[in-house]
């Protein structure tokens, strides 16, 4: 039995900074290593390139905490919800088959 959700802005901060390092690594640490191990370049260690990750690591970030508080619905004014209207048709009362007056005005007597 899994246990429900707890969905918090402190939460969501650290799973956007968890993702944040591990989409980083992953990508920019395996483009590195497969470069230097395959041809022997180091021309991703540069500095330029190295700033424009940590650029887009902070931009990321931000954006997937960001999105995590809205989907939540406790960041932002709500604008961006759609609300569509539901219409749902209740089911009819029937009628017991014995009424308490004795059987009169049961299916049955009809």
């Amino acid at each position: 039995m899994s246990t429900p959700f707890p969905g918090n802005p402190r939460l969501y901060l650290r799973v956007a900074v968890i993702t944040t390092i591990a989409l980083v690594v992953w990508l920019y640490g395996g483009t590195v290593l497969i470069q230097y191990l395959w041809s022997g370049k180091t021309t991703l260690l540069s500095w330029k390139i190295m700033l424009a990750v940590a650029v887009f690591a902070l931009w990321y970030g931000r954006f997937a905490y960001r999105w995590m508080m809205r989907l939540d619905g406790q960041y932002g004014s709500g604008s961006g919800w759609i609300g569509n209207e539901v219409t749902v048709k209740l089911p009819e009362m029937r009628l017991s088959r014995q009424s308490p007056a004795g059987g009169q005005g049961s299916r049955e007597a009809k």
